[in-house]
């Protein structure tokens, strides 16, 4: 029976049910988990950043990854009920992607729900078995559509008890193209997902040289992308697998902000104050580093020797606001990834000028980095 195409409350389209791995990532429960960036798939549409593209680097959402400890503690942190494997691609880094999904759910069980996404260029029949074997859940090919040449790797999926999934950026004039990959895969797949193209600054200018635009005045999703996947869903609703559309707005509004608040939920401190959206707004109390121009980049480039030294300068700073203002352990925090002391808002507000240091009041993300939303610098 044909499938109706319908609008979600999440900012996107389907026609036929949600697979488990988007009903658990729209919640917000998903980490992000980047395996590497190492790639052999060139696509020319690929939005990741100029510092993972090709590097052999690793994240869980925006936190760095040196050791197993660091991934689990992220997974604690935002209250992940499972995972998404992305890159790059995984297969390139095989062993580890395999050592990533059996920690994870020896750690939190085997309901923690683990999707994997790879091009076709590295899937053979072996490699598939290593990754059914480690546990993975849900795979989601992305394959080249316009080469059909490494296609039939998909039927290597067959036979595992995980679901099996492709999952493609929508290219507003490559309709034809795409139909023919969608015609392909009916019966071999138990879903396909539609991607709303996104520009970033490295697949800029060979959008530009390809006559793609912007939507919208602040927007990342290309002009047509839109209409070009109503358009294919329609065309499909014939065939056997569900479709669902993901745009932009549901990845930055939805499942991106869902995961900022249930972390924030997780990692506030009895200083914070918490807003609607997840962000978090508290005192900041310095001692040489103090937010300006290149802040961030001063921060991340600090040596180990730098570092410890402006720690162990908070430390004294920190036991002196203690003894001066009679604060416990629960109202005056060092951090030491971003180093700097951490007060309430409203305190630092009124006491600021008594402090003897550099002060602000910062609202931010909730995330690993504590990116800054704004920062007001407190005048003595």
């Amino acid at each position: 029976m044909p499938k109706s195409v319908v609008r979600t409350p999440f900012h996107s389209w389907r026609s036929g049910p949600l697979i488990e791995g988007c009903k658990r990532c729209v919640k917000g429960e998903k980490l992000v988990l980047f395996v590497t960036g190492v790639c052999p798939a060139r696509c020319f549409y690929c939005p990741i950043s100029e510092e993972k593209k090709q590097k052999d680097v690793q994240y869980a959402n925006e936190r760095p990854i040196k050791s197993d400890k660091d991934l689990l503690q992220e997974a604690r942190d935002c209250a992940a009920t499972g995972a998404g494997f992305t890159g790059g691609d995984p297969l390139a880094r095989l062993e580890r992607t395999c050592s990533y999904i059996r920690l994870l759910k020896k750690e939190f069980g085997e309901d923690f729900h683990v999707h994997l996404y790879t091009p076709l260029d590295l899937v053979t029949e072996e490699r598939l078995k290593r990754l059914s074997d480690a546990g993975l859940d849900e795979i989601r090919f992305h394959p080249d559509i316009m080469d059909s040449k490494w296609w039939g790797r998909i039927g290597l999926a067959k036979g595992y008890p995980w679901k099996i999934g492709v999952e493609i950026p929508v290219l507003p004039d490559k309709g034809e193209e795409t139909e023919r990959l969608l015609e392909y895969i009916d019966r071999k797949i138990d879903f396909l997902n539609l991607n709303e193209l996104e520009i970033s600054d490295l697949n800029e200018p060979s959008f530009a040289r390809l006559g793609y635009r912007t939507k919208a005045y602040g927007s990342y999703g290309v002009a047509g992308s839109d209409q070009a996947a109503l358009k294919l869903m329609r065309s499909a609703k014939s065939f056997s697998y569900p479709i669902h559309y993901c745009t932009c707005r549901l990845k930055d509004l939805v499942q991106m902000g869902n995961r900022l608040k249930r972390r924030a939920h997780v990692t506030r401190l009895p200083i914070d104050v918490v807003d609607e959206d997840g962000l978090v707004t508290r005192g900041a109390i310095y001692s040489s580093l103090v937010p300006g121009y290149g802040y961030e980049k001063r921060i991340e480039t600090l040596s180990e020797e730098a570092r410890l030294k402006e720690l162990l300068l908070l430390k004294k700073v920190n036991d002196e606001l203690k003894n001066k203002f009679r604060l416990g352990d629960d109202e005056l925090f060092l951090d030491e990834r971003k180093p700097r002391l951490l007060v309430s808002a409203r305190w630092l507000r009124k006491n600021h000028r008594k402090v003897g240091h550099p002060c602000a009041v910062v609202t931010e993300y909730p995330t690993y980095d504590s990116f800054p939303i704004e920062i007001e610098l407190l005048r003595k």
